[in-house]
């Protein structure tokens, strides 16, 4: 096949395909026309020579790029596609195949301008809902909402937009959950727990409110004993900074924290007042009903070399310690790997000013440089994500480490979920320590 039957061919298919669904690659379209609707009909007007000349060269241009991305190699997609852009092979096809393939990568920022560049075109609604699409996957499904209930108003037939609504709805809607978790360490010290858990969005999505209850039990040589708390929280989405307070009552003692955004989807800071006896995971600290003042920040950014994550937080014990504790992590736009396997890696570090037997509080400081895979998995009915780390220490406090973990979720009706998560990780301090967790969880959408 000629070069320029063969683009039309690819530029047509993707013209006529809908929006990848929101789970994963996209399967086969059926076969295309021998030639587009219209080429072959005399009652087609007939282009001026210079824009069937740019038409030509465009479809040159864009042809190795809607190979590739027919072929399901998306990444090769979108390098191919940005620089076939730039060069003249600007086509709504073409653009259209470079931001679903941005998008399917994880290269979100890119591939929402990509997407809005197609906005007020033939490819509007596709757009608007790889646009809506992007929010549910970046944990705002208020937005992606906004953005399906939009293609619906001017197409309520369109089933890529009814789905969207469907799961967005799975974070939106009232919600009742259970999760029953238990978790040990190598000190012999366990903690089996229960939460029952009610979720609700005002109808503007303006305020999220939960509540739960919650019942501990902790065991360990020469102790067995039972922890009981209430819980509730308030995220104000409309208001300025995003405030999101939460208060809890544990063991008769009160305890709370308020979250702020000043820089939407970028920073966040955290201050409180909270539980060190349930967050040391030790016998000790329970024992002694420990509590902390805390600050905080973290921040997550999407940029053209990579994704970048930070988290950094400082501790003041009621015991009079200070602990501070942070993590850097990066993961590279440039991910060779295959079976969409991703890499990334980073540093974390966590320093005492003292050392205290009744939890961990290294001094000198803890420091390890990690490196990790991840997969993740996703469909109408489940997701599923796993992981595995390793680090190498490189402070005195610190040696070679590992962790793995896994999670999944599965809607066994379009109300009713199921989930389950197990995590293990190993690093000494520098004497051993082990730790594992499992949980499972149901949850009702009302």
């Amino acid at each position: 096949m000629k070069t320029g039957a063969r683009t039309a061919t690819l530029a047509v298919a993707l013209a006529l395909a809908h929006t990848l669904p929101l789970r994963a690659q996209p399967q086969p379209s059926a076969e295309p026309p021998a030639a587009p609707p219209g080429m072959l009909d005399p009652r087609a007007p007939v282009k001026p020579l210079d824009r069937a000349l740019h038409g030509v060269r465009a479809g040159r241009i864009a042809a190795p790029v809607l190979e590739r991305y027919e072929a399901g190699d998306y990444r090769a997609a979108a390098q191919l596609g940005l620089r076939a852009i730039e060069e003249g092979g600007d086509t709504p096809e073409l653009r259209y195949a470079v931001a679903n393939s941005l998008a399917w990568t994880g290269r979100y920022d890119a591939a929402l301008e990509q997407y809005r560049a197609l906005l007020g075109t033939a490819y509007d609604s596709r757009a608007s809902i790889g646009i809506a699409n992007i929010r549910l996957w970046t944990g705002a499904p208020w937005l992606a909402e906004e953005r399906y209930r939009e293609v619906l108003a001017s197409d309520p037939a369109n089933a890529d937009a009814r789905l969207g609504m469907q799961l967005a709805g799975r974070e939106l809607r009232p919600a009742l959950g259970l999760r029953l978790a238990h978790t040990a360490d190598n000190q012999n010290f366990t903690r089996s727990e229960a939460w029952l858990t009610y979720r609700k969005w005002s109808a503007d999505r303006a305020w999220r409110y939960e509540a739960s209850a919650l019942r501990d039990w902790y065991s360990s040589p020469g102790m067995e004993t039972a922890r009981n708390s209430l819980q509730g929280s308030v995220w104000a989405m409309a208001l300025p900074l995003a405030p999101r307070a939460e208060a809890s009552l544990y063991d008769n003692r009160l305890f709370g924290t308020l979250q702020m955004e000043p820089v939407r989807e970028l920073l966040r800071l955290r201050v409180g007042h909270v539980n060190w006896a349930r967050l040391a995971f030790t016998a000790g600290a329970l024992a002694d009903k420990l509590s902390a003042n805390t600050i905080g920040l973290s921040s997550d950014a999407r940029l053209a070399i990579g994704a970048l994550r930070l988290r950094a937080d400082g501790y003041e014990i009621s015991d009079g310690n200070r602990i501070v504790d942070g993590e850097f992590e990066y993961t590279p736009a440039w991910q060779p790997l295959p079976w969409r396997l991703e890499w990334y890696g980073g540093v974390y570090g966590r320093r005492a000013e003292r050392e205290d037997p009744r939890y961990w509080s290294p001094t000198p400081a803890y420091g390890v440089a990690f490196a990790g895979v991840r997969r993740n998995w996703s469909a109408d009915q489940y997701d599923m994500s796993a992981w595995l780390r390793a680090g190498a220490g490189f402070t005195d406090t610190a040696k070679a480490s590992w962790s793995a973990g896994l999670s999944g979720r599965y809607w066994i009706t379009k109300d009713v979920a199921l989930g389950v998560e197990a995590w293990a990780l190993e690093a000494p301090r520098p004497s051993p320590y082990r730790m594992q967790q499992v949980m499972a969880s149901l949850q009702h959408l009302w």
